[in-house]
């Protein structure tokens, strides 16, 4: 059974609030709806609470305060039912985990929502004079509408970028998401969003970097002890990686012996190109004394592609994201409920990148002189050292974030940088980064480029990331936790001093002095996979995708040149315009055929409209 959440609310013809209590109904089924407002859940991750003409949905990992029992969501629903008749509005402050709330008002013709700042579900939405509708799956919010939606061709730009579209907008006119740690309020005067939280919400006292280890073992060992409460049934993605490893060390613990090997599980690709993935994997299994199953990916990888955009409505930001579904599918044949992934970690411990910041720090320290790193630059790229060549660049230009080869705009981009500004200019280009570094201020990053180049992988990358495969692991009837975009780990990131966070050329350190604490050392010290795929051999001819290259549609900002380079040679650009291309024929001309199955969509319907961003 897929689980989720997906409701609105329509506007009474005379915009008057009702004079009346309308009459709740609730069913067996985790539907409710009381007079024009309605509201349904289904699957463990999502809980449902009503009194009377209140509605209240709750999603995720949640908790009020330190203790942690049975009853706490209870707890929880309670405060914000009293909270809300109180004040009128959610209490966010002192709610931690990784949650979305949605509550619904119908005598006051009202619906709130809110994504806690590290939430890993997206939450989708589309306003207009008739109404708002809601739901954490986009293809639930699409088909609900009366009118189809078109293209957002304002994102574009942004989309072939960074293959996704972070932030508030989607591929589709009119249908936006609700951004971390953001309120959303619907009611008869229209549309408001307020942001409740910010990176600045979670600092506080600092954390030394001598009780760093520490404080990081004792913050895991609360997130995942919420994670596998009452879910006995709680399984590992285990790709042999730093991330994925420290969470099996504090998940065996946790857990015990008693019920024999924990398992772990990973896809696998058989090609030449995975083959080191798969070892990677069970040679940690080994290590950390899990029963490792692999989840052979056999099918065409077109297949797992098409599955991915259909069920979701969006692109896959990574080549893998297409396997999350085949994944969620086999861990729930086999009876799991939840997994644990490491998605976030990099971005909160050390991004391979941050090393060119600091080879430009060590390069200004070593030539103070601007004038002699100008001139070593210049001898750098005459004997062809275009490495040493940019670091020298950029140590001058540490706070140019609006140059394109600055570190903050290659992060969490996936692209070929000319093809891009071929088709829409780099004046485009160029407001489109911009858009994306204004995520930057609207949450309160520091003008510190370290925190503004991990700020941005996390909110461009790790929590679309999660987000993008919690909805495949839902549709599949299960869920995933992601306990490092948990506010509490934020939280313990955000107060930790920079020299124990971002070590000098050590990304992860500290999760790697965690892994040598535990007993795991050698995971912690060898070489890092890239976890690739052989994208580009199945987009060139003879491979498995090229037939769909061939296909690929005619689309008015698409430039000749490049398209023709893209096809002789492929890229980044080509498997950027084939996902959206394959999004295109299934969403928007339509000739594609979706997998059926999916939820019945319900009387309410909502026209579309471009004006409501």
């Amino acid at each position: 059974m897929e689980t989720g959440y997906f409701g609105g609310i329509h506007k009474h013809r005379n915009n008057a609030r009702q004079t009346e209590r309308p009459s709740p109904v609730v069913d067996d089924r985790g539907a409710w709806h009381a007079g024009n407002v309605f509201v349904r859940t289904a699957g463990p991750s999502c809980r449902l609470y009503s009194w009377d003409s209140l509605a209240l949905v709750v999603r995720g990992t949640v908790r009020l305060g330190s203790r942690r029992s049975q009853s706490e969501l209870d707890r929880v629903a309670e405060e914000i039912r009293a909270h809300y008749l109180e004040q009128g509005t959610l209490p966010i402050s002192g709610l931690e985990g990784s949650f979305t709330l949605a509550l619904l008002d119908a005598h006051a013709g009202r619906v709130l929502l809110y994504r806690n700042f590290v939430g890993s579900g997206f939450t989708y939405y589309h306003a207009n004079h008739a109404g708002l509708l809601f739901g954490n799956n986009l293809t639930q919010v699409l088909d609900a509408l009366s009118e189809p939606a078109g293209v957002n061709r304002r994102a574009l730009p942004a989309y072939f970028i960074s293959r996704f579209v972070p932030g508030r907008e989607t591929l589709f006119e009119g249908i936006y998401r609700l951004l971390p740690g953001e309120q959303l309020t619907w009611e008869a005067q229209g549309l408001e969003r307020v942001q409740r939280q910010t990176f600045a919400s979670f600092r506080g006292e600092p954390v030394r970097e001598e009780d760093a280890v520490g404080r990081l073992e004792a913050t895991m060992n609360d997130v995942l002890g919420d994670c596998g409460a009452g879910r006995p049934q709680t399984t590992n993605l285990l790709s042999g990686g730093v991330d994925s490893s420290y969470l099996q060390v504090v998940w065996n613990r946790l857990r015990g012996t008693a019920n024999g090997l924990p398992d772990t599980y990973s896809i696998s690709v058989d090609h030449p190109r995975t083959w080191p993935d798969t070892d990677y994997a069970v040679s940690a299994s080994a290590l950390l004394g899990t029963r490792h199953r692999l989840v052979p990916a056999d099918g065409p990888y077109a297949s797992y592609l098409l599955d991915l955009i259909a069920t979701t409505g969006e692109p896959p930001n990574h080549v893998q994201s297409a396997y999350f579904g085949r994944l969620a599918d086999e861990l729930v044949a086999q009876g799991k409920q939840t997994a644990l992934c490491g998605e976030g970690a990099d971005s909160l411990f050390g991004l391979g990148l941050a090393n060119q910041v600091h080879n430009a720090r060590l390069a200004r320290s070593l030539l103070p002189s601007r004038c002699l790193r100008q001139s070593a630059a210049v001898l750098a790229r005459l004997a062809k050292c275009d490495r040493v060549g940019s670091t020298l660049w950029l140590a001058d230009h540490l706070g140019a974030v609006g140059e394109f080869a600055h570190p903050v705009n290659r992060a969490a981009v996936f692209t070929d940088w000319a093809g891009v500004a071929a088709c829409f200019g780099e004046p485009a280009v160029a407001d489109a980064l911009a858009d994306r570094r204004a995520l930057l201020d609207h949450f309160s990053v520091p003008d510190e480029p370290m925190d503004r180049l991990h700020a941005i992988g996390y909110l461009a990358e790790a929590t679309d990331s999660a987000s993008l495969w919690t909805t495949l692991f839902n549709r599949a009837g299960a869920d995933l936790c992601c306990p490092f975009l948990d506010s509490r780990m934020l939280r313990f990131v955000v107060n930790l001093a920079p020299d124990a966070r971002f070590r000098f050329r050590r990304p992860k350190a500290l999760l790697k002095a965690a892994l040598v604490r535990n007993g795991a050392g050698a995971l912690a010290h060898r070489s890092k996979l890239g976890f690739g795929q052989p994208i580009f051999e199945w987009l060139a001819p003879g491979g498995q995708l090229r037939p769909l290259v061939e296909q690929i549609g005619t689309y008015d900002f698409v430039d000749r040149r490049t398209l023709q380079s893209s096809l002789a040679c492929p890229n980044w650009f080509l498997y950027s315009l084939l996902c959206f291309d394959l999004w295109h024929k299934l969403f928007i001309d339509r000739s594609l055929p979706r997998n059926p199955g999916r939820a019945a969509v319900p009387d309410l319907a909502v026209p579309v409209v471009a004006d409501v961003r």
